[in-house]
């Protein structure tokens, strides 16, 4: 059973989460679209021309990084992460509820923690040395982006601490035996 993640929300933070994740999402095809487009280009290039395109695996990984924190925003939002809800298999009620407040408390405060930790990493920038090895792309706008993604999945979490249609969520799924 798909569950609703927008059950239970205002209409403001409704249009906020939605609008965030359409950005996300935008961004996040935007960026497979380029790495679809850089892999064609350099199989042409390896195999009908015979030379390898100076650059394309440091443009395919800034690519994937891009790609990687639009999909965490897109599955927080959807409800696409995985989870294991043993508690619930014993006590649906009040402990199950209990074990989904912890386990949002617990995803808030870690994804706020990484989120804190790419922004110093990325602040640092060509000081440190970060850049990729063919054409010396800076890391930093990467940091950014998958800083900014945690922060808005960490924000994400938080919206749904509180919201009394998680224990009823989870209790709907439990029933339906997912």
């Amino acid at each position: 059973m798909h569950r609703d993640p927008d059950r239970g929300r205002s209409r403001g933070s409704h249009a906020l989460q939605r609008g965030l994740t359409s950005a996300f999402s935008i961004t996040g095809g935007t960026a497979l679209l380029a790495l679809l487009g850089i892999t064609v280009a350099e199989v042409f290039a390896r195999h009908v021309v015979g030379v390898s395109l100076l650059g394309a695996e440091d443009l395919v990984t800034m690519s994937l990084t891009v790609l990687v924190a639009a999909a965490v925003v897109y599955a927080a939002q959807e409800g696409g992460h995985v989870s294991v809800d043993l508690v619930g298999r014993f006590d649906g009620g009040r402990a199950g509820r209990v074990a989904d407040f912890l386990a949002r408390l617990l995803g808030t405060g870690a994804t706020a923690v990484a989120a804190l930790a790419l922004f110093a990493k990325g602040s640092c920038g060509l000081e440190c040395g970060e850049v990729t090895g063919s054409l010396s792309i800076v890391h930093t706008p990467f940091y950014y982006a998958l800083g900014t993604s945690m922060a808005t999945c960490s924000l994400l979490l938080a919206s749904r601490m509180f919201d009394r249609a998680a224990g009823s969520d989870a209790d709907d799924s439990r029933e339906q035996g997912v």
